[in-house]
């Protein structure tokens, strides 16, 4: 799952983002509206965690606008403004849940989870192909009904490639998608990471595979051949 946190206070912002993609999340960041809108138009998000006093406007007009267009991606308010009538008018913008600063760290986890829980039309909850499952809202995997063993980019690696089955994944899409806009590495660190989720597949029977296709990516195939 990938998220667009849109925070001001810089330290907070490195603080949000640091807990969230130990919680299992690729997290992109944005200080301005005019980024948060320039990274959502180029990226794909699963859900935005929103400021309301931003330097360049109130995240309320963002929010509106995004709604107006249709967009009906996730939207969580986190702010300092927790008066009644700030949370009837931030949900009345078309936020989807609000947290008040200060906030405990856990409580904003388990309501970005609930949010990503809900049906939104484009994926179910649960996505199921041979014998795993993926809850998306609690980043979990079974095989067989048994508990896999992944580290947190390989849930991750896992999800965009259930989620787009049978279907060509090059590389790069996989960097955008399951690493934030921030990381700079080694050229073959997708093919390292495929390779453990694929050898972990493998040892846990789970009926279906991932196919290298040469010089262009892989094909996640739901049965073995």
């Amino acid at each position: 799952m990938k998220l667009l946190v849109v925070e001001d206070d810089a330290a907070l912002a490195r603080a949000l983002r640091s807990g969230l993609v130990e919680a299992g999340f690729a997290v992109d960041v944005a200080h301005w509206l005019q980024d948060a809108d320039s990274l959502r138009r180029v990226n794909q998000y699963d859900l935005i965690v929103l400021d309301l006093g931003l330097p360049d406007g109130d995240g309320r007009g963002f929010l509106t606008r995004l709604r107006d267009a249709g967009t009906a991606i996730p939207v969580l308010l986190l702010t300092a403004r927790g008066t009644l009538s700030d949370r009837v008018e931030g949900l009345n913008a078309g936020a989807d849940d609000y947290l008040q600063k200060p906030f405990a760290f856990p409580e904003l986890v388990a309501r970005i989870r609930a949010l990503l829980r809900r049906p939104t039309g484009a994926f179910p909850p649960v996505i199921r192909a041979g014998n795993i499952e993926y809850d998306a809202g609690r980043g979990e995997v079974r095989s067989n009904g048994r508990p896999m063993n992944l580290t947190v980019k390989e849930a991750t690696l896992l999800e965009y490639l259930l989620r787009h089955r049978g279907q060509l994944v090059t590389r790069s899409m996989l960097l955008e998608q399951c690493w934030d806009d921030s990381y700079e590495g080694l050229s073959n660190l997708v093919d390292v990471h495929v390779s453990r989720l694929r050898r972990k597949l493998d040892q846990a029977g789970a009926g279906c595979a991932i196919r290298t296709v040469r010089g262009a990516g892989f094909v996640f195939d739901e049965d073995r051949p």
